[in-house]
């Protein structure tokens, strides 16, 4: 039955006119929301489906959950969160305005019950994108170690509540607030776990019964700078400031002689490298780490899998002849330099290059599918034109899947050094001031090690049950947005299927390569892989 042929006193609309919402249900009050139904349910029905699925958890709703129900599409899963969105915000600032945290002062006033603590306490306040207070967890209680102190403590409760930023405060029962070694160490330690984490590490504060040390303060006050977290309506943080100015605190490390990144002058000219581009989450500079873990944990092993690869540095790091590296990404774009660089053992590299200068020196004074939707926006018109037309020609000249993989992969990588955006292409900068003409560079491949490789795009929980593996390296994407969001031009132009785009950004139809990673949904995928890892 639809709604129309309801009697009026039935309809969801008109019972709130004339009633009121507290005569409402749940569901009639979300009907209202949605405005109508789909093909064999009513309005009513729909709603009543959303509220039955999602129960107490519906207002931790996203719109990806909600595009997971038939009838639902991105417009009204949009309006759906936006209106839960709508009224947290309004809940919040009616709240109490003593919980909003923007100076260390701020941070003290909600933790005045460790100052005058016989034992060393160690506290953390969570807060959220506004710097309102989400929880106060005391982290430990007794001597400050950084051996005692591990970053899943801290950084745990903070993925759980999605924090964006965390403050820490550490009473000292001496009376002394000075930094003591110890706190130095803990300092330098959650920093570093933090950048990884992505959560903003805005201060560490020592208290005492009459005194204060803020890390914060003390680094800001030494440029004449304002000791508010919030600034101009920038957030600050530990980590802007030590990038910024000379570090005040030195870690202590053990010297290890060993290269664990190589700097880029290594590139041979006119050669581009595996990790020569712009990636969220790109461990180039964590190799060295990553690779001690394993060797120190994983002595012997003949296969390494990197299932979730990303820009494939990971799997590079361990690409040696007697080694078969399993790498594998959902995404063409990340999929083509994947094969080009991991997975060709045989190509021409003569006739490559033949092809790359040719695609370099290709006319393109007409518009074409790309630069008709991202010329002047993403990139300059001419630039856009011959993006358009490489990809093309690449169509045309590829003799086999090898040879279209290379080309593909350096029109790729020559694409991100022109592009208008800040790295990723979830928008494009304002003011188009990346001009510089786009050139395609020879990939630096060495393909004696590619030998027993194997390079797949696939969905890692359905590749996990069909490989073997010694070694599992898992890195999925716990970003809360998409990958297919923010790289979705460059699956556009590797894909080549030449879509509608829709919006500002120009972005195609991504629900076929939306990752349950990347929603609630993300724990439960992950105890799957996990279970079916062989």
């Amino acid at each position: 039955m639809k709604i129309k042929d309801l009697p009026k006193i039935d309809r969801p609309r008109e019972r709130f006119l004339e009633k009121g919402p507290d005569a409402l249900s749940k569901s009639e009050l979300l009907a209202i929301l949605i405005g109508s139904g789909i093909k064999g349910k009513n309005v009513k029905q729909l709603s009543e489906q959303i509220i039955r699925k999602f129960g107490d958890k519906f207002l931790d709703i996203t719109v990806g959950d909600l595009l997971k129900i038939p009838g639902i599409g991105e417009a009204k899963a949009l309006q759906i969160v936006s209106a839960l969105a709508l009224m947290r915000r309004f809940y919040e600032e009616l709240g109490p305005k003593d919980n909003i945290v923007l100076s260390s002062q701020d941070a003290i006033s909600l933790t005045s019950d460790i100052r005058d603590k016989k034992k060393e306490y160690l506290v953390c306040l969570y807060l959220n994108a506004r710097n309102a207070l989400l929880k106060k967890e005391i982290i430990s209680i007794g001597i400050l170690d950084k051996s005692i102190i591990h970053p899943r403590e801290i950084f745990g409760p903070a993925v759980e509540l999605r924090a964006a930023d965390i403050v820490l405060l550490h009473n000292h029962p001496s009376g002394d607030v000075t930094p003591s070694k110890q706190d130095v160490e803990v300092v330098n330690k959650i920093l570093e776990a933090g950048k990884i984490m992505g959560v903003n590490v805005v201060d560490f504060i020592i208290v005492s019964e009459n005194n204060t040390h803020s890390f914060f303060a003390e680094i800001q006050s030494s440029n004449s700078k304002t000791t508010n977290y919030v600034s101009d309506g920038v957030q600050n943080s530990l980590f802007d400031l030590l990038e910024t100015t000379e570090p005040i605190y030195t870690p202590e490390v053990k010297k290890i002689h060993k290269v664990y990144f190589y700097p880029e002058n290594r590139v041979k000219v006119g050669r581009f490298q595996l990790q020569n581009r712009r990636f969220l989450g790109n461990k180039y500079k964590l190799l060295g780490f990553i690779e001690d873990i394993v060797n120190e944990k994983c002595n012997g092993f003949g296969v390494f899998c990197d299932i979730f690869a990303g820009t494939g540095v990971v799997g590079e790091r361990f690409n040696e002849k007697n080694m078969k590296v399993i790498a594998n990404d959902f995404l063409a774009s990340n999929y083509f330099p994947l094969k080009a660089f991991l997975g060709i053992s045989e190509i021409d590299f003569e006739e490559v290059e033949k092809k790359v200068e040719l695609l370099n020196n290709l006319e393109s004074r007409n518009d074409n599918y790309f630069s008709e939707f991202f010329g002047k926006t993403y990139f300059t018109l001419e630039n856009a034109r011959k993006i358009g037309a490489i990809r093309e020609e690449i169509e045309k000249i590829a003799k086999n899947g090898n040879e279209k993989a290379v080309l593909i992969t350096t029109l790729l990588y020559a694409v991100d050094k022109v592009a208008n955006t800040v790295g990723h292409y979830d928008a494009y900068r304002k003011k188009l001031d990346t001009i510089q003409s786009l050139r395609l560079l020879i990939p630096d491949i060495d393909p004696e090690n590619n030998t027993n490789n194997e390079i797949y795009k696939e969905d890692a929980n359905q590749l996990i049950r069909k490989i073997n593996c010694d070694v599992l390296y898992i890195d999925p994407p716990y970003n809360s947005r998409q990958y297919s969001d923010a790289y979705h031009l460059l699956e556009n132009l590797a894909s080549w299927e030449k879509p509608p785009v829709y919006g500002m950004a120009k972005k195609m139809d991504r629900t076929h390569i939306k990752s349950d990673y990347c929603l609630n949904s993300a724990p439960k995928a992950f105890a799957d892989l996990s279970y079916n890892y062989n």
